[in-house]
C-alpha cells in the first residue's frame, strides 16, 4: 500500500510538513523583507484599498502593511497605532500557523490545532467588529487610521 494513512506505515514528508502553511510563511517572508526595505509610510507599496474607495470605510486591515514594516522595525506604538487588531491578533495567527504546519509534532500544539475553526471565527468576528468600531464615533481616537 502506498496510502500514508495506512495502519502502521510511516508519515510522508507531506504528512509532518504540509505545503499550505509553509507557502504561507514563504509568502509572509517576501513581504516582510518587502516592508522593511521600503517604509510604506512614505512609498505606496499597494493598491488603494477596494473596500475604502466603494464605501469610504476602513477595512479590518487598512494600515496593516504599514503596522507590520513598524513591528519589524520595533516600533510597537506606532504599528498599534496603524492597525491596533493586526498587532494583537498576530501572536493568535501565528500559533495557528505553528499548528498547522506542525501537525502531531508538539503535543502543546493539538489543542490549538483542533480548535481552528472557532479561534478563525472570533478572529473574524473581532476584525468585524473592529471595522466598526474604527469607521464610527467611537474609534475616532487610536482606532482611527491615520492614512487615507
Amino acid at each position: 500500500m502506498t496510502d500514508s494513512s495506512a495502519v502502521g506505515a510511516a508519515p510522508t514528508r507531506s504528512d509532518r510538513y504540509p505545503a499550505g502553511p509553509w507557502t504561507a510563511a514563504a509568502l509572509g517572508a517576501c513581504a516582510c523583507v518587502a516592508v522593511s526595505i521600503v517604509d510604506p509610510t512614505r512609498h505606496m507599496m499597494s493598491p488603494p484599498c477596494p473596500m475604502r474607495a466603494i464605501t469610504g470605510w476602513w477595512c479590518p486591515f487598512c494600515g496593516a502593511t504599514r503596522a507590520a514594516s513598524r513591528l519589524l522595525r520595533g516600533d510597537l506604538t506606532t504599528a498599534l497605532h496603524f492597525n491596533a487588531a493586526f498587532v494583537i491578533v498576530l501572536p493568535v495567527v501565528a500559533l495557528l500557523w505553528a499548528a498547522a504546519a506542525f501537525p502531531g509534532r508538539f503535543a502543546w500544539l493539538d489543542p490549538i490545532r483542533r480548535r481552528t475553526a472557532p479561534i478563525t471565527a472570533v478572529i473574524v468576528v473581532l476584525f468585524a467588529v473592529f471595522m466598526v468600531v474604527r469607521n464610527t464615533p467611537f474609534g475616532d481616537t487610536w482606532l482611527r487610521y491615520p492614512g487615507a
